[in-house]
């Protein structure tokens, strides 16, 4: 993970484009400091996972210490199902409170500091009311939605400026040639080792989200608050680590207002019909600078106009991903209740969702080592837009799978069905994660200003948060007899949105590339401009 490639003898400028014609492009190796940044999201997914993978059986089923499933609640699984997608919105909508205190504030280090302590307090409460005591006194219900609460506010302040800040650590932004120990000449590309390093970054995520399988075994064999301690445990030493690395880290300080200055760029570009006219060179031109006070300020750069543009961009790419999760929310509530009607033989009914972050972690190895080396190679371009499009696709299968695996439980006797039938549900999700979810993270840190890398990052994980709030619409139908009908029509939702995706941005991709190009022939001329005049 750390040298992906064996490289050395850089060449110490950034090459010129004639120079990189037929070269290979490999990625960077990544900067250690990084890894410390890896450790608190580690401890965080863990911790987030671990407690919500018993919370279903923990709403749904009701206390009774002789039942071969485990509750606390007996609250049904339409009200399990709400509360869960309740949870989800709610810690995946609080990034954006997370975002803005960061960039406009507290900067992210001291956002994710203070993200952690509540994250602490919030599980506190969860632990204390999940007790038999708590239980049966009737605090485990009130109990639970304040931890809701309070571990949702953390976890979007965690979430909103980890993945940015973990990216800010490495600092390269020119591609470099080097020389492999080989002999072949390749280009150091930066944005590969983003790329790489959003891959790497959620392989963790996924070996954090293996925290069920301790959970929820220890929750059917002792009890629900034994199973939320561990959570606990591993935040708490998580932080330790994160503080610990503290004096190493790149911290780049909160900026004034981003928010209010993004808003007045798009406030010009309204008013002046274009991104590209509304460029302080372009208003220069057309004698319409005096027009706008913001515009004349010393800030105000063709340049940060056009990262508010393509911050912009993946905006507008994330309007279709809520209609992807919606899918990916069901593997960890409804095809958890799902299993519960299957034949377990001693399986608990919620240890079927771990086979996601299982198969993450022998996916996204295969495809960073092995498969986008090999598209690179025969120079394929597997573009981000094509991605989404692919996990879209895959999500739609899943759905489908799952509708017809309900159409046979609902057909055959009772508990019948073996519930390990459920695995390609969870694979296929898990394999459409890869492309999604990393490809998302990627494009909200590669296209966002520096200032605002918080907020675009946290309005990508809002969109989990949108899907969380239909799937709570969904409630009535996310129980019998309206389950195959429910999976079927999410699977045409999934598909139909990743078409509709792609058609949208399949065009303005290569537009948007071809941009791109001429602003790094711009950037190169200016570079060899600069090194001409230090040689003479």
């Amino acid at each position: 993970m750390d040298q992906p490639e064996d490289v050395h003898k850089p060449s110490g400028l950034a090459p010129a484009p004639s120079e990189t014609n037929g070269l290979r492009r490999v990625p960077d190796k990544f900067p250690t400091v990084a890894l410390w940044i890896l450790v608190v999201e580690l401890g965080e997914r863990f911790t987030y996972f671990g407690l919500s993978g018993p919370i279903q059986n923990y709403i749904n089923n009701p206390y009774d210490p002789g039942s071969d499933l485990p509750g606390g609640l007996g609250k049904g699984q339409a009200i399990a199902s709400a509360l869960g997608n309740f949870f989800k919105f709610w810690a995946y909508a609080s990034t954006v409170i997370g975002a803005i205190i960061a960039d406009q504030y507290l900067g992210k280090f001291k956002a994710i500091t203070l993200s952690l302590g509540i994250y602490i307090v919030g599980l506190i409460i969860l632990v204390t009311t999940s007790t038999p005591a708590a239980i049966n006194s009737g605090a485990g219900y009130c109990g639970l939605i304040t931890a809701m609460i309070i571990i949702g506010l953390g976890t979007g302040g965690i979430k909103a400026n980890v993945t940015p800040m973990c990216a800010e650590q490495y600092q390269s932004t020119e591609p470099m040639i080097k020389t492999l120990d080989s002999g072949e000449r390749v280009v150091v590309d930066p944005e590969l080792t983003i790329e790489r390093l959003f891959m790497w970054f959620y392989w963790v995520v996924n070996v954090g989200a293996l925290s069920p399988l301790i959970t929820v075994n220890v929750e059917a064999d002792v009890s629900f608050w034994l199973a939320y301690l561990i959570p606990l445990i591993a935040i708490i030493l998580a932080g330790i680590v994160f503080l610990a690395g503290q004096k190493y880290y790149v911290k780049i300080p909160p900026r004034g207002s981003p928010i209010i200055d993004a808003w007045g760029v798009l406030d010009i570009v309204r008013k002046e019909k274009h991104f590209r006219n509304a460029t302080p060179s372009a208003l220069s031109e057309s004698g319409r600078l005096d027009r706008y006070p913001f515009a004349m300020e010393a800030r105000y750069t063709d340049e940060y106009v056009s990262d508010v543009r393509r911050g912009f961009m993946s905006c507008k790419m994330f309007i279709f991903f809520p209609f992807y999760f919606i899918c990916w929310i069901q593997i960890w509530n409804n095809l958890i209740s799902q299993a519960g009607q299957m034949a377990l033989h001693g399986t608990p009914n919620d240890l079927l969702q771990n086979l996601d972050p299982i198969a993450l972690c022998i996916f996204i190895p295969l495809l960073d080592l092995g498969f986008y080396p090999l598209l690179r190679k025969w120079k394929i371009d597997f573009s981000p837009v094509r991605r989404i499009f692919t996990g879209f696709l895959l999500a739609s299968f899943s759905m489908v799978y799952a509708s017809v695996l309900q159409h046979y439980i609902y057909m055959s006797p009772s508990n019948s069905i073996h519930v390990w039938i459920q695995a390609p549900a969870y694979v296929l999700v898990a394999f459409s994660e890869a492309f999604v979810i990393v490809t998302g993270l990627e494009v909200a840190f590669t296209h966002a200003p520096k200032n605002l890398r918080s907020v675009i990052s946290a309005l990508f994980w809002l969109t989990i948060g949108i899907a969380a709030a239909i799937c709570i619409g969904l409630s009535p139908v996310s129980q019998d007899p309206y389950l195959v009908w429910m999976y079927g029509s999410l699977a045409i939702i999934g598909f139909v949105a990743g078409c509709l995706f792609f058609l949208c941005f399949w065009k303005s991709e290569c537009s948007s590339l071809k941009d791109e190009d001429i602003v790094e022939d711009a950037r190169i001329s200016m570079h060899e401009g600069t090194v001409g005049s230090k040689a003479a």
